[in-house]
């Protein structure tokens, strides 16, 4: 007879990292450190911003944490290209300084969030786990008031169904089709934890109970079409 305590829990898939640094020593230090975080994996690494674009695409990271200031091709270059393969990762940029331009593009793109390179490593994982959980996290007091401004600015339209980021709305028209939350994670090819941190979002911003509750807020938004 099995021991009821000898059962192990299930553990969660870990998060796919793929950072993209001009710094070699920052790159290796990162790796050291994620090596003895739980649950966090790092898939790659490189300095460059074209060999990030591939290694996003054969490494299928999560998340990627990206120097705006990369070699041959910058973050916000290589973000855009990401986000025209199959698999689009979430971005969490760094820079060197607060600048408001670089700020705006980068949430623009795409970015969950924007940190200075002097940050902590305490903070740098604290924003990974805000991003995989589907929240955004820039650095600073007034840190989420100013990631909504920014957000509402690259917006073409202020309505209702902009509430959604454009990988929970895909995630919304695979649901509303009848795919199950672990089939919609086959084709977005995210991981299924990433897609259930996506679904939970999305019921918590539409104040939905269920998948009919995303099918009503698709057709009323126009997300999905009759």
């Amino acid at each position: 007879m099995t021991n009821s305590f000898d059962i192990q829990p299930t553990r969660l898939p870990d998060i796919k990292v793929l950072i993209a640094d001009d710094r070699k020593l920052f790159r290796q230090g990162l790796i050291s450190l994620f090596a003895t975080e739980l649950g966090i994996l790092v898939v790659g690494d490189t300095n460059d911003g074209i060999e990030a674009v591939r290694l996003a695409s054969s490494k299928k990271p999560d998340i990627v944490i990206m120097n705006i200031n990369l070699d041959t091709l910058d973050g916000i270059g290589a973000a855009n290209r990401m986000r025209k393969a199959s698999h689009t990762p979430e971005f969490i940029f760094t820079a060197s300084h607060h600048n408001e331009l670089l700020m705006k593009e980068a949430f623009a793109v795409g970015g969950r969030a924007y940190l200075l390179q002097n940050c902590d490593f305490k903070e740098l994982v604290f924003a990974i786990r805000k991003v995989a959980a589907g929240d955004y996290y820039l650095t600073g007091p007034a840190g989420h008031e100013m990631v909504l401004e920014y957000i509402n600015a690259s917006s073409p339209e202020n309505k209702s169904g902009d509430i959604l980021t454009r990988r929970e709305k895909e995630l919304c028209r695979l649901l509303s089709d009848g795919y199950s939350t672990k089939e919609a994670a086959v084709k977005l090819s995210i991981s299924v934890k990433t897609a259930e941190t996506h679904r939970a979002s999305i019921m918590k911003k539409i104040r939905g109970k269920n998948v009919t509750d995303i099918v009503k807020f698709c057709i009323r938004n126009k997300i999905v079409d009759l």
